[in-house]
């Protein structure tokens, strides 16, 4: 799925865990994407890499929380997992990186290892 360029999504399903990468901007003409994607997983768990993102808008948050919170609701969780030094840095501004409500941020890997398989509350 794309909507501009450099923007890009990914998903893949192993069992009950849906794993969705997106590359590039995530602004207001790209986040709807995300949220579709989102929307369209039937995991109980999400894990989103955040590692491409160039740039992150307000309405890329709303996704976020948004998308957190329904899969809550749905029992189920999303994690997001590796991210840019600019998402990194938007979540940390907003206070989101705390937020254990809508989504778990799982800690940045040890030495640029692989990412470990737990969360943050």
């Amino acid at each position: 799925m794309s909507t501009s360029q450099d923007f890009a999504i990914e998903t893949a399903a192993d069992g009950s865990v849906v794993a969705v990468k997106v590359r590039g901007d995530l602004d207001m003409s790209t986040a709807p994407a995300l949220a579709e994607a989102l929307a369209g997983t039937d995991g109980n768990t999400v894990t989103l890499d955040l590692g491409g993102v160039t740039f992150l808008d307000s309405s890329a948050l709303v996704v976020l929380i948004s998308s957190g919170r329904d899969m809550v609701g749905r029992g189920g969780r999303l994690r997001i997992g590796p991210r840019s030094d600019v998402v990194a840095k938007v979540l940390a501004m907003t206070g989101l990186d705390q937020e254990a409500e809508a989504f778990d941020v799982l800690p940045d890997p040890p030495d640029g290892g692989p990412e470990q398989n737990r969360t943050t509350t």
